[in-house]
Order: structure tokens, then C-alpha cells, then sequence
């Protein structure tokens, strides 16, 4: 039993990973949770919960304790928990640790390099001139620098005139006073396909995958050439299409064909993050393993988070257009605005290398309500309240009746698509 804004609900909440990519050791995270009943996933959440609270990372597909769930689509959903005892609270700390040099498969460092992927690449040794630039990156004097380091404010003005050399005494000292610049642009997957031109979906989802395969709907599909998708928790952010065996008419023997595809979108491959820590692995090692069973990339995004804002887009822009660059590629393209965000791509697909402003792209599709101020908030109120709907409602808050009605709807496309089935399945039964 768990209570959903203040409704009870016979649900066992099932955790099904961690859906945010840059995850840092804070007081809250953002989890993915399915409300199984009767052995399916009805519905899930993508609600932040408190790591104080959560106490440890559940496994995939196992319960999770959570007591309530507030919030909306539209605001977000919170959980609390049942508060875990203090010695399963120390390993969680581990696991989370774990989980953050998961998911960035490298990083390019200002001062000492760090590879996860292969810890063989490291960043060019600090220079003078990084140094200049690194203080004017922090907004401060040569003393404020030094005051920040410890260190005598003409330490920093021979070396920045090349006076003097960067030991790594040093460069020690500056990463205690900046940690953060030893992690100043993380690079992380955000999207990948494999084909798997011998293997079945659930071969994949058994082998490859190793997560459990009833935590995946399978329902009828027509993209790509294929019959049937395997959905993880019912939803296409880890999903595999394939064929659906077909029973020979005059043998009565079921013919298999084999030949799948592998889908994991950006939220996927966050959800995915969480089962190769349970394995033990990393991705290097899941895109080795892929290897071993034939599994060639047919699409791979790398996010690079540039969060120092070392690149500005307007400079980058103005920088391609000048052809102020230097590229392996002669193709280049400017897509955008100032206003709407500006893109710009390098080389021809399926090679490119695209940069934009994720703020504004996000800003774009309606997910970000940074730039809304209260007054536009309290004018639409104001029109809302005064509306027949609003009468209609009879008293209750509009976001109710839509999160009453958006299950509702979620329920019933379930219901449609499980009926597809049988019908498909009754279909192919007449046949034979």
C-alpha cells in the first residue's frame, strides 16, 4: 500500500534506476519508480527523493520503501521513504560514488587528467597562460588568488609571467581551494543503438542486458521492419525490437527470426547506468561484452556538460562563421538564433559533432520555467479562475482533475495494447 497525493493505492513501488545524468553526492536524486500490482507495472514515476532518506540503491526491480508520493507532471513528483538505519545509510555513500564515475565515461580536467574510460588520456600539464585564464574564469585579483590558496600573492605574479614554473605543489594547492575545476567538462552517453544481427529481444534483455525480463512489456510494433518491442517498464527510453515468431502453417513448427535492434534513449541509458553497476561493469565493458555477441553501434550521442561555461555559443558561432577553427572535416553548419539558441554542427552524418545551448533547447520544448515570472503566473490564474471551467470543476484545482484523467488515459492505452495483442495473437492462431 502506498499513498499518491493522499489517495491509498494497493501498488508495490519497484525501483527501475536513476534518471538524471550528472548525478552529484546531494541531498536529493531523481529515481524512476513502477507501481507493480497483481506482477505488472501499472504506471511510473520519475520522483526525487532524499539520499539521506533512501539510505542505499535498491537492485532493479526489487521494492523499494517508499511511504508517499506528492507532486504532478507538471511540478514534479517527491517520495518519502521509511528512514534506513545508519549502517546501511554508509553504504549508500559508496554506491552513489559508484554510480557518478559510472556515468561519466571522461572527463576532460583543466589541471590534472582523469579518464574513467580508459585511464590512459590525460589533460595537457597547466601552463602559464591556463593559469591567466583559469583566474580570469573565477573573477579574481592575483591576490585574491593567493589569499584562496594560501600561498604568497607573488607566487602567482612570477609564474603568470613565466618567471617561475607550476609544480605540483601547486596545482595541489589550487585544486583544495577550486575543486571544482578538476571536473570542468564531464562527457557522458546519451543515447545508443546496437544491432545484434544472431540474437531475439528477450536474448538480449537475458544476456546482454541481465535485467529481469518480466520488468519489460512486449506489444506488437511496425518501425523499422520489426513485429515486436520489448519496453522497459512499458516506456521506450530502454527498449529492443525484433520479430515475433511465427508458426509455420503446413509444419506447425514455430519459426524464430532472429536479428534485433537495442534502443537506449538519453533516459535510458541512465536507467541502464544503474543495472551495469550492479554487474560490476562500466560501459566500456557493456560495448565489449555487445562486441562478444556480434552487436555493432548503429547510433552513438556523447553529452558533453560543459558547467564552467568555458565555450559560449555566441563566441563559438561567431568563431565558425570568421572559419576561426581548425577541423578534420571541411562540412560545418550554423543552425539558430540568439533568442532561440544557436546549433552548430561539424562533419557529415552519421559523423558530426553538434553543440548547443541545452538551456534554451530545453526552454523550447516547454520543459524549463526558468524565465516565467510570477506576474504571468498570477495573470493566467486570474484568467483561469474566472472561466466556465473553472465553475465546472466544481471546487477542485485543475491540476486533479488532470492527473485523475492522465491515468485514466495511461490505464486505457495499456488496455488498448494488450487487446492488440490477443487479437494479433488470436489471429495468428486462426491462421494455422
Amino acid at each position: 500500500m502506498i499513498m499518491i497525493n493522499n489517495e491509498p493505492k494497493a501498488y508495490t513501488p519497484i525501483f527501475l534506476g536513476t534518471t538524471q545524468h550528472s548525478l552529484r553526492l546531494s541531498l536529493e536524486i531523481l529515481i524512476m519508480v513502477g507501481m507493480k500490482l497483481n506482477d505488472e507495472i501499472i504506471e511510473t514515476y520519475n520522483v526525487t527523493v532524499s539520499a539521506i532518506e533512501l539510505g542505499y540503491l535498491p537492485s532493479i526491480g526489487s521494492e523499494i520503501a517508499i511511504d508517499e508520493i506528492t507532486g504532478s507532471e507538471l511540478s514534479g513528483f517527491k517520495a518519502k521513504l521509511t528512514a534506513p538505519d545508519a549502517q546501511i545509510q554508509n553504504t549508500a555513500s559508496t554506491d552513489l560514488k559508484k554510480l557518478v564515475d559510472l556515468k561519466n565515461v571522461g572527463r576532460y580536467q583543466l589541471l590534472k587528467g582523469k579518464n574513467i574510460m580508459t585511464q590512459d588520456l590525460n589533460a595537457p600539464k597547466l601552463t602559464n597562460d591556463n593559469l591567466i585564464l583559469i583566474r580570469q574564469l573565477l573573477g579574481v585579483t592575483q591576490q585574491e588568488l593567493a589569499n584562496a590558496m594560501s600561498i604568497n600573492e607573488k607566487t602567482i605574479r612570477r609564474i603568470e609571467s613565466k618567471e617561475q614554473g607550476i609544480t605540483d605543489t601547486f596545482v595541489d594547492k589550487l585544486l583544495v581551494a577550486y575543486p571544482d575545476f578538476a571536473e570542468s567538462i564531464e562527457v557522458q552517453f546519451d543515447w545508443v543503438s546496437l544491432t545484434f544481427p544472431d540474437l531475439t529481444s528477450k536474448q538480449v534483455i537475458a544476456d546482454v542486458l541481465r535485467i529481469q525480463e518480466n520488468l519489460f512489456l512486449e506489444r506488437p510494433t511496425s518501425q523499422n521492419f520489426y513485429t515486436r518491442e520489448m519496453a522497459f517498464a512499458g516506456e521506450k527510453n530502454i527498449y529492443i525490437q525484433d520479430f515475433a515468431p511465427v508458426k509455420n502453417p503446413e509444419t506447425q513448427a514455430v519459426d524464430q527470426k532472429f536479428g534485433t535492434t537495442l534502443y537506449l534513449t538519453g533516459k535510458g541509458t541512465q536507467l541502464l547506468e544503474k543495472a551495469l553497476l550492479e554487474q560490476n561493469m562500466n560501459w566500456r565493458n557493456f560495448f565489449e561484452k555487445a562486441r562478444q555477441y556480434r552487436g555493432h553501434l548503429t547510433r552513438l550521442d556523447i553529452a558533453i556538460n560543459d558547467k564552467w561555461g568555458l565555450l559560449k555559443m555566441n563566441d563559438l558561432v561567431k568563431a565558425v562563421q570568421e572559419k576561426r577553427f581548425w577541423s578534420k572535416s571541411k562540412s560545418y553548419a550554423v543552425h539558430g538564433n540568439v533568442d532561440d539558441g544557436w546549433t552548430v554542427d561539424f562533419g557529415k552524418s552519421p559523423f558530426v559533432i553538434r553543440a548547443y545551448d541545452k538551456h534554451k533547447e530545453q526552454a523550447n520544448k516547454g520543459t524549463s520555467f526558468k524565465d516565467v515570472k510570477q506576474r504571468q503566473l498570477d495573470e493566467v490564474a486570474s484568467k483561469m479562475n474566472a472561466m466556465p471551467l473553472r465553475q465546472a470543476l466544481d471546487g477542485k484545482r485543475p491540476i486533479v482533475v488532470f492527473e485523475q484523467e492522465y491515468k485514466a488515459m495511461q490505464r486505457y492505452r495499456r488496455a488498448y495494447e494488450k487487446r492488440k495483442q490477443r487479437m494479433l495473437e488470436e489471429r495468428q492462431n486462426d491462421e494455422k
